[in-house]
């Protein structure tokens, strides 16, 4: 039996690794805008890594993160920030 603080911590965990995959995905499609050519493909692929940063950010907001996780998101956010400025874009224009 799953007492409710056990399927609490399991929730939070689930919570956390669904945070770092979008994060990952949204670098992922991020690098792929900046590897097109096809202006259809990296609008596409743009929105799809915006799609994936905002899922993060909910994640964020209602997640219990510990020191290590939070300084992972802190990680992948920063590397996500870097990919876009290198197409001309920041966190912000998401």
């Amino acid at each position: 039996m799953v007492t409710k603080s056990k399927s609490t911590e399991q929730q939070n965990a689930f919570k956390v690794e669904l945070m770092q995959t979008n994060l990952e995905t949204a670098i992922a499609f991020a690098k792929l805008a900046l590897q097109s050519d096809d202006e259809r493909e990296i609008i596409r692929h743009r929105q799809k890594a915006c799609e994936a940063y905002e899922e993060a950010l909910h994640s964020l907001s209602t997640a219990a993160l510990t020191h290590i996780e939070l300084e992972s998101i802190r990680t992948k956010m920063a590397h996500l920030e870097s990919v876009l400025m290198g197409s001309g874009e920041s966190l912000e224009s998401f």
